[in-house]
């Protein structure tokens, strides 16, 4: 399905497949983190980062770490229905986590949490 996106509109946040493995040099220990990614809508511009876990702090270091690099704010932030952005997911009014909704409000972005059970939106 294509989607057409206008440029600086919407950025897609998300938590990608299994977790992943880092080794620490110094003590050999496994670590498991999470894979974060964050897509530009119009250029298809990728972020990706390994996060110590899904937790909302996290979360929020990863989005505010992708707004750096990316250099901007997009107009909206989609994250999928994950438990750090969205505390409970509606079909039309979602209620978004404080701290992420203070991070938004910060930042002059909005937040608009995918469809739950929508994966092609």
């Amino acid at each position: 399905m294509h989607m057409s996106h206008k440029a600086g509109d919407k950025m897609f946040v998300d938590y990608a497949g299994k977790t992943l493995e880092i080794i620490d040099r110094e003590s050999g220990e496994v670590i498991e983190v999470e894979f974060f990614v964050a897509t530009l809508g119009a250029s298809q511009l990728t972020y990706a980062e390994a996060s110590m876990g899904q937790k909302k702090k996290d979360f929020v270091e990863s989005v505010e770490n992708v707004l750096l690099f990316f250099g901007g704010v997009p107009q909206a932030i989609v994250p999928d229905n994950l438990k750090s952005a969205v505390t409970k997911s509606h079909r039309y009014e979602p209620n978004i986590n404080e701290t992420f909704l203070d991070f938004s409000e910060h930042y002059g972005t909005t937040i608009l949490p995918a469809r739950s059970y929508k994966p092609k939106d």
